[in-house]
């Protein structure tokens, strides 16, 4: 039997969680607050939600992507907002994605407009890993120029990664204890606090308790049935390879080797059921431990078949 995969209580989440913070995300005058206080604006008039649709697809090849929190401001400027739980070792290519797929929203078909059109686009990572490796809060992205520094290019795209284990760099100390209670640490700070509040109260409301722990389930349900399937077949296959082998040690070694195929297999066929589900890659291979290479490729066996 696989080991059972424990869910985490309701009560055990904090904003750290995507699903509780994604919830959160959803409150409009706190995820303004959130967007000013981290980019160190204050001219934000409101913000508007993009649309599910718009979301979830684009038009790369039938390339699709979630992202956590995608909102525009009533200028157009566009917000888009992602909590990474680890490094899957793609993040710099995956802001380039996002960042495209952000711009191509605001150039939309059959509509007549210029690229003078385009809007800024932030993109902002909030890291439970310092994936650069300096020890900083933030790190901000912008194009330069490799022979003049001080040169930049003046394309309006902003990339910022927070690190909540960071310990150098200016930054406020709002930002400080936001990061502190991403990782679950207590706070006394009056703006994080509005969020940890908000936060409670979402997890009292019944209906929300029973949405969790419904798709909690069913991602559990889902990884460990592809397990076993893997596992059986796994140690089915080894076992007849160690019986052709004909000595004792091959069937001991081709158990083994069944296991650990079956693991792989296992993933595998939870890989495929997620992504017929429409989790998105980057989640699947984290939460897996597959290449994202790996994922990607079998995204896309499964269009062809």
């Amino acid at each position: 039997m696989a080991e059972q995969k424990i869910i985490k209580q309701v009560e055990d989440l904090t904003l750290g969680d995507e699903y509780l913070f994604e919830t959160v995300m959803q409150n409009k005058e706190l995820c303004k607050s959130f967007i000013e206080t981290f980019l160190e604006i204050q001219n934000i008039t409101d913000i508007d939600y993009v649309s599910a649709e718009e979301n979830y697809k684009d038009n790369f090849e039938g390339k699709g992507v979630r992202f956590d929190i995608y909102v525009k401001g009533q200028d157009g400027v566009a917000y888009v907002v992602e909590l990474q739980q680890s490094d899957t070792k793609e993040i710099d290519k995956r802001m380039r994605y996002y960042q495209a797929m952000s711009d191509s929203k605001q150039l939309p078909k059959g509509v007549i407009n210029t690229y003078k059109d385009l809007k800024d686009s932030y993109v902002i990572f909030i890291c439970r890993e310092d994936l650069y490796g300096r020890g900083r809060y933030r790190y901000s992205f912008r194009t330069t120029c490799e022979e003049e520094p001080d040169l930049k290019l003046e394309d309006g795209s902003y990339k910022i990664v927070f690190n909540t284990q960071g310990r150098q760099g200016e930054i406020s100390e709002d930002i400080k204890e936001f990061l502190k209670a991403i990782e679950g640490m207590t706070t006394s700070n009056a703006f994080v606090n509005k969020f940890i509040t908000y936060a409670e109260e979402i997890k009292a409301d019944e209906t929300w308790r029973r949405g969790y722990m419904q798709t909690a389930l069913r991602m559990r349900e889902k990884e460990e049935a592809a397990i076993e399937r893997g596992m059986a077949k796994g140690i089915k296959q080894g076992i007849e390879q160690g019986i052709e082998q004909g000595i004792e040690q091959g069937i001991e070694q081709g158990i083994e080797q069944g296991i650990e195929q079956g693991i792989e297999q296992g993933k595998i066929e939870m890989a495929k059921n997620l992504l017929r589900s429409g989790v998105a890659e980057e989640m699947i291979a984290s939460a897996s431990g597959l290449g994202l290479d790996l994922i990607r490729k079998i995204a896309k066996d499964g269009e062809e078949g």
